[in-house]
């Protein structure tokens, strides 16, 4: 269970279904990583502090697609946004823990930093970026 952080500037949705979870990995055409199927199974989708925005199953494939992260990040998922033109992945790796960020006009994993080694964790702490 994630201790989602409680203050007036975040907002947290209802939980994803499987099958809304389903829908999304085909229409992203991927299998999405175990640790943010969790988040979505508790929120599906969250804004935090009122810029971090963690998208939900409505909004992974269409944020995926503006962001071209197929073609500039490939073997990567867009999983959020900072709303200052940063963009959080992560490895399609089923076992993926670690958040990466990156600059949107870059978008190139090579020029990304680590955000968290443990998606999960970092939900629960606020999501602070430094």
């Amino acid at each position: 269970m994630i201790n989602f952080p409680q203050n007036s500037n975040s907002y947290m949705n209802e939980p994803a279904s499987d099958k809304h979870i389903k829908e999304a990995e085909s229409q992203l055409n991927m299998v999405l990583p175990h640790d943010y199927k969790a988040l979505l199974k508790q929120s599906n989708g969250c804004s935090i502090g009122g810029n971090l925005l963690l998208y939900g199953t409505e909004d992974i494939a269409e944020r995926n697609a503006t962001w071209e992260v197929q073609q500039y990040a490939s073997g990567y998922v867009a999983i959020g946004d900072d709303g200052g033109g940063q963009v959080l992945l992560m490895r399609l790796v089923e076992d993926e823990k670690k958040v990466w960020i990156v600059d949107a006009g870059v978008m190139d994993p090579q020029h990304a930093e680590l955000m968290t080694g443990n998606l999960l964790k970092w939900v629960s702490e606020g999501c602070i970026i430094e």
